[in-house]
């Protein structure tokens, strides 16, 4: 990568322009990625029978300084056949962005918990499809998750809670 472009990918900013976007992704990147597959040979031992797969996702933000911040999407997946595990798949993957300092808290709020984790959901999903590919199972595609949904029930459960 030519210095140009490297400089222009990470020092973007949103200088004295508020009709900018809210935000800019500046980078994307496993952070973490662990994948145990204790079961494989299980397939072929035990009687045919589809496999329990449970998949949990979670988002958390961390502000790095001024309006920059790491949104991270934590994925644990687990795959169980006759109450044994087949696969345990854990992966954090980031997104660095910086926001529009034009923004008020509402939309930040949003940006950081909604916009930013859709546009990474399907690398994530494309990572775990290529993972468990790889890992000899049939490739997993996580189902498509409604972040706005997700984020008005936490903020329902905050008010309530």
């Amino acid at each position: 990568m030519s210095d140009n472009m490297e400089n222009a990918t990470h020092s973007e900013t949103f200088e004295g322009n508020d009709t900018q976007a809210p935000f800019i992704i500046t980078d994307q990147y496993v952070k973490e990625l662990k994948f145990d597959n204790p079961g494989f040979i299980m397939k072929y031992k035990e009687q045919a029978e589809q496999p329990q797969v449970s998949v949990n996702v979670e988002t958390a933000v961390n502000r790095i300084k001024g309006t920059n911040y790491e949104v991270e999407m934590k994925v644990s997946i687990k795959s169980l056949m006759q109450q044994k595990d087949m696969f345990d798949c854990k992966m954090i993957y980031c997104a660095l962005i910086v926001t529009n300092p034009s923004l008020d808290e509402q939309a930040l709020e949003a940006v950081l918990m909604v916009h930013c984790p859709f546009l990474m959901f399907p690398f994530v999903r494309n990572m775990i499809c290529d993972i468990t590919r790889s890992a000899g199972y049939p490739p997993l595609l996580i189902e498509p998750i409604d972040f706005a949904a997700l984020y008005i029930e936490k903020k329902q459960a905050q008010k309530q809670g």
